[in-house]
């Protein structure tokens, strides 16, 4: 781990003024910037052996830093297009009854994923909650793209194992 510290401190650091630049180039907006810039320094832990021998490693880390702010832009377009392509929900606030069953839920599921171990967990958050393509998250996890497809199927097959019965349950359903 001091070794990845000392690569960023010798490197990185130096370059985040204009990796934030590069990224607000694009985005124009400090939550988007910010996702952005996190999604980058994601990506160059990431591949950071590949960097680390290239030619030009600071101009691609720029590269890196524009890609990450160009998939935040596409991402909030595509959320956009979605959002004015669903009906219009009416403002109705949930009965209590209603709130305390959804609280249920969210304590049943986050119960759940207590439970799984550590790279399933975030292999499934990050597949089906943030979108990540496998590759990604075998970046992340630091492993091969069929292990991160394990983690994720495991993960979700634990979760509706564990999940199934209680929200039947809570639904009224029997099991």
């Amino acid at each position: 781990m001091q070794h990845g510290h000392d690569d960023y401190e010798r490197f990185i650091a130096p370059l985040e003024e204009h990796m934030m630049r590069a990224v607000w180039s694009v985005c124009r907006s400090a939550d988007d910037a910010e996702e952005a810039m996190q999604e980058a320094l994601c990506t160059i832990w990431g591949k950071w052996n590949r960097i680390r021998c290239h030619e030009n490693p600071k101009a691609l880390v720029l590269r890196i830093c524009l890609n990450a702010g160009y998939d935040v832009l596409r991402r909030k377009i595509r959320e956009r297009e979605r959002a004015s392509r669903l009906p219009a929900a009416p403002a109705v606030f949930p009965s209590p009854s209603e709130q305390m069953v959804r609280k249920e839920r969210e304590s049943f599921i986050l119960h759940a994923m207590a439970q799984l171990s550590r790279n399933q967990s975030a292999a499934v958050v990050m597949r089906l909650v943030q979108n990540a393509t496998y590759d990604e998250i075998a970046a992340i996890l630091g492993c091969r793209v069929a292990t991160a497809r394990k983690h994720v199927e495991r993960g979700r097959e634990h979760l509706r194992t564990r999940l199934t019965p209680q929200l039947s349950w809570l639904r009224g359903e029997t099991v």
